[in-house]
């Protein structure tokens, strides 16, 4: 395995002339390296493709640089500035903490403030699955430690006195259960309830680093890395001013609130409005106005440690769900400094576009999308990029998915970079297609770290191009035509709306927008309302429940629900996003599927062999012959291309009119010759069974369709991921360039199209 030796990323993922994106990157080796712009039309490395297209073009980015290897805060944490020592835990002090352990054994912080290099301040801790508190002055440290190790997923009550009069340090450790709360009911016979005591001679002292929620610090000053970070949920920590009686620890583990000098008290389920959780600050609700703030996005809205299973929305019973669970491998900003910055001209074209790093033999790509400026169009055609769905599959961990080669029917190719995400996997975060280090599914995925897999010649591990690179195909063949477009991305229409579409004539797709927020569905329905005309370039469209944070636009929120074609499914209670309040999973099950906006939804997946359509008698509709024209009625359309040598396959969408395919809608094409590894996706079975495959069940294809809506507005729909890969074959002369052209033209036309009934 080579290691990439330069990586980079950028701020954001759309910029408009005038706008400015600043760039980070880090190198293996200090040293210089080179930067340049460049347009990207291809990336596809294929010898059956038109192959890569880049054009540099001149820049303020053009020149050298010099590089340095920049290090990242991974794991997930709360950071609470303590300034003028009001937690120091000199005299009497102590902890109380509600937590939920994930993984017991490797070493972990809990609530801390303490200086690790200098072994200062007081920590709890957890160390090889026994809670352990420490005491340290710089010079000496003492320890208690329990003698019965937590059982993962179980709430614990749990308190750390330091008693500096009395000479004491004492731990207590109380299962708080019910019949919801975790992994075990209340008829296990858990022992694991203890106290433990040791003696305590020095004054722990530890004023110069913050104190820390799932982790501590490693040494003091700047930058301040936080290290030991927690796996697992944390419920209500607050630091009192005395040392707890018995009778008060038992108040605390029952909920109640003692008599006792309270200097803290973080409420994680404090700040839920309406519209879910809006920021990273984390509120002292004391008085003291130690108030806190989350670092790489720990999982919010979580059950605590007395959820009642009464209820699943957190912004309903927010005393219920103040936990916030946390990960070790959690990354929401690299955090790097900026490497250079760049102002968009006036004069450069909307489109993709990439910074080129090159140093030495290494070289990466950063792209970006540039887009008009606001409320202004350049063409009568818009692509609308996904950068919600690249976001989603954004470093995915293939390796983690051995058992998908089973699935598919196929082997796993990977290259460098694939190799390279599975070996550094914490520094460059994960995917919502992978599980954090404790089982957990990772649900927030950022835009401001290297994102390995979004670069113009990366190559699917199932052989395939696949999501940013397969777009490329389309942005290509438009190129080719000399078709004038604009790029707009998701980020645009979550902030811009319909205004965004009702610019254009018609708006296509990319071949894979899976993610969707509940703005971006309304915009969509608007516009093809209001005599929009859209082209649905893909598959798999559409599907899961996507919100952006609102204060972090760089982050997407996904919880994968109780069905759907899922790496991982949230646990009861957890389905609601933090970003917003809604429930999320699928949009189908929100009564929402894309057969309603597009006529077909997904349907099936096939990795491993693509086919071609055979033409339905609705193709041969007098109405219709300015699709099908230069098209022979007999043709099978797209039995060629660069996707698994057909246009319909890696995954699929069909009619389905009890799923609000429009009554009128025609079916031009139907995909047939699908595989055994070709299989219905889970929510269109309700009981397992066999012949779901490509083989036996015709429900396994792909549609192409055809409908009007009001005000002159249609819809044209391919219905596969694989489409795309067929438009360049044979120099752009085929009948999948062909058709989809047609169309194209025609929607983009004056020329008005006849209704259909």
């Amino acid at each position: 395995m080579n290691r990439l030796g330069i990586r980079g990323y950028c701020d954001r993922p759309n910029v408009a002339p005038h706008d400015d994106i600043s760039f980070h990157v880090s190198c293996d080796e200090p040293g210089p390296y080179k930067a340049r712009l460049i347009r990207v039309v291809n990336g596809d490395l294929d010898p059956a493709g038109p192959g890569p297209n880049y054009t540099h073009v001149s820049s303020s980015i053009d020149g050298t640089y010099e590089g340095e290897k920049h290090r990242t805060q991974i794991g997930s944490f709360v950071k609470i500035p303590d300034p003028d020592g009001r937690l120091v835990g000199a005299g009497s002090f102590s902890l109380h903490v509600f937590v939920w352990v994930t993984t017991p054994r490797p070493r972990q912080g809990i609530l801390s403030r303490w200086n690790d290099r200098d072994s200062a301040g007081w920590a709890l801790t957890l160390e090889d699955g026994y809670l352990t508190g420490s005491a340290g002055d710089g010079e000496r440290t003492r320890v208690v430690r329990s003698d019965k190790r937590l059982f993962a997923e179980t709430w614990y009550s749990v308190v750390l006195n330091i008693d500096g009069s009395g000479g004491r340090l004492s731990l207590t450790q109380t299962t708080v259960r019910n019949s919801v709360n975790g992994r075990f009911g209340r008829i296990v016979p858990l022992d694991s309830d203890t106290c433990a005591v040791s003696t305590l001679d020095i004054t722990p002292c530890a004023q110069d680093v913050p104190v820390v929620v799932a982790g501590f610090a490693e040494s003091a000053g700047m930058p301040g890395w936080v290290i030991a970070d927690f796996n697992g949920k944390i419920d209500s920590p607050k630091c009192f001013g005395a040392v707890l009686s018995d009778s008060e620890i038992s108040q605390l583990a029952g909920g109640l609130m003692p008599n006792a000098a309270l200097l803290a008290h973080w409420d994680f389920a404090s700040g839920v409005e309406k519209a879910g959780i809006p920021s990273d600050d984390v509120t002292d609700v004391s008085g003291s106005e130690l108030h806190g703030v989350c670092v790489n996005q720990p999982d919010r809205g979580m059950t605590g440690w007395n959820w009642t299973g009464k209820e699943e929305n957190f912004i309903h019973c927010p005393e219920e769900f103040g936990a916030l669970w946390f990960h070790m491998d959690a990354l929401d900003d690299c955090r790097w400094p900026s490497a250079f910055r760049f102002t968009i001209p006036a004069e450069l074209r909307t489109g993709v576009y990439a910074v080129e790093l090159t140093k030495g033999s290494h070289v990466d790509h950063i792209p970006f999308f540039v887009t008009p400026i606001r409320g202004t169009a350049t063409a009568s055609v818009a692509v609308l990029m996904p950068t919600f769905s690249y976001l989603a599959y954004a470093n995915t961990q293939v390796l983690q998915y051995v058992p998908g080669q089973v699935i598919m029917g196929i082997f796993a190719t990977l290259n460098d970079r694939d190799l390279e995400l599975n070996e550094a996997w914490r520094e460059y975060g994960l995917s919502t297609y992978d599980l954090h280090s404790d089982g957990r599914g990772c649900q927030y995925s950022s835009w401001r770290r290297p994102i390995l897999n979004m670069r113009p010649d990366y190559r699917h591990e199932f052989g395939a191009v696949w999501q940013f690179p397969a777009d490329l195909h389309l942005i290509d063949w438009l190129e080719a035509r000399g078709t004038k477009y604009d790029v707009i991305t998701d980020h645009d229409l979550v902030d811009q709306g319909t205004s965004l579409l009702e610019q254009y004539k018609v708006v296509m797709t990319g071949t894979h927008p899976e993610y969707y927020s509940e703005e971006m569905l309304d915009a969509w329905e608007d516009y093809l309302d209001s005599g929009g005309r859209g082209m649905y370039m893909a598959a798999n469209g559409f599907y899961w429940v996507t919100s952006l944070h609102p204060r972090k636009p760089w982050v997407i929120e996904v919880r994968k629900g109780e069905s759907g074609d899922q790496a991982w499914r949230a646990r009861p209670g957890e389905l609601h996003h933090s970003t917003t309040g809604e429930r999320g999973g699928l949009w189908r099950n929100r009564a929402r599927p894309p057969q309603k906006l597009w006529g077909t939804g997904y349907t099936a997946h096939g990795l491993d062999v693509s086919a071609g359509y055979v033409q339905m008698p609705d193709a041969r509709d007098p109405r219709l012959a300015w699709m099908t024209k230069g098209i022979d009625t007999h043709e099978t359309i797209g039995n060629f291309g660069l996707v698994n040598g057909g246009a319909a396959g890696l995954e699929m969408d069909r009619i389905d009119y009890a799923l609000g395919t429009p009554p009128h809608t025609q079916l031009i094409a139907s995909s047939h010759g699908h595989s055994q590894n070709a299989l219905l996706v889970p929510e269109e079975q309700y009981f397992v069974s066999p012949g779901i495959d490509g083989i036996q069940d015709s429900r396994v294809r792909a549609d192409i369709v055809y409908f009007t809506t009001r005000n002159g507005g249609a819809v044209f729909s391919v219905s596969s991921m694989a489409w795309c890969g067929s438009l360049s074959d044979n120099n752009y002369d085929n009948n999948v360039s062909e058709l989809t052209g047609n169309v194209l033209d025609r929607f983009s036309s004056d020329e008005p199209l006849d209704p259909l009934e």
